[in-house]
């Protein structure tokens, strides 16, 4: 179910970082993006919600525009433009949305994609978890040892993808980097 470095699909490249709560994604995220910026590449981002979020602030003219029958609403200033949309989208039509205006996509979850993915795992349990879940992990990080020692030996893992210690920061941010990085 996982291969190393898949193809990228799509307009633009796309890594994910997927895992379960808590577990370190959007710090990750953060890093990732604000270390891609400061190479000058363009980065956009995308987060997968698995809560129901409302889409504007109550009373707003566009939660208005939204409450009365707008499917779509945009809010626009001089500084900054938000898109609301009362449907699901999915990672493909965000990375299409954002053809040639960013150099990589981060997205946040989103586990049934078919991208290249770094999965942020607590334990060994959710490391066999997240395989039955999703596809295309070219990165462990682990908050344990034993999820590190088991991955490196497990059976299921025929393609030595690497599971790195989350508590080696420098080393972590080397692998990362690297990976987005050969997406573009």
């Amino acid at each position: 179910m996982e291969s190393h470095h898949a193809a990228v699909r799509g307009p633009v490249p796309v890594l994910q970082i997927v895992g379960y709560k808590n577990s370190g994604k959007t710090t990750l995220a953060c890093r990732l993006i604000r270390a891609l910026s400061a190479r000058g590449l363009r980065v956009g981002s995308a987060k997968h919600d698995a809560h129901h979020f409302q889409l504007d602030d109550p009373g707003t003219d566009s939660s208005k525009h939204l409450l009365h029958g707008a499917v779509e609403a945009v809010l626009t200033s001089s500084e900054a433009t938000r898109i609301m949309r009362k449907s699901e989208t999915s990672l493909e039509d965000i990375a299409a949305s954002m053809y040639g205006k960013v150099d990589l996509l981060v997205a946040e979850g989103f586990k049934s994609a078919d991208y290249p993915k770094i999965a942020l795992i607590r334990n060994a349990d959710e490391m066999s978890l997240l395989r039955n879940q999703t596809a295309n992990i070219c990165l462990w990080l682990s908050w344990e040892e034993d999820a590190v020692e088991h991955g490196a030996a497990s059976p299921v893992s025929p393609n030595t993808i690497p599971v790195l210690p989350l508590q080696d920061q420098a080393l972590i941010d080397e692998e990362v980097l690297s990976l987005a990085l050969s997406l573009l």
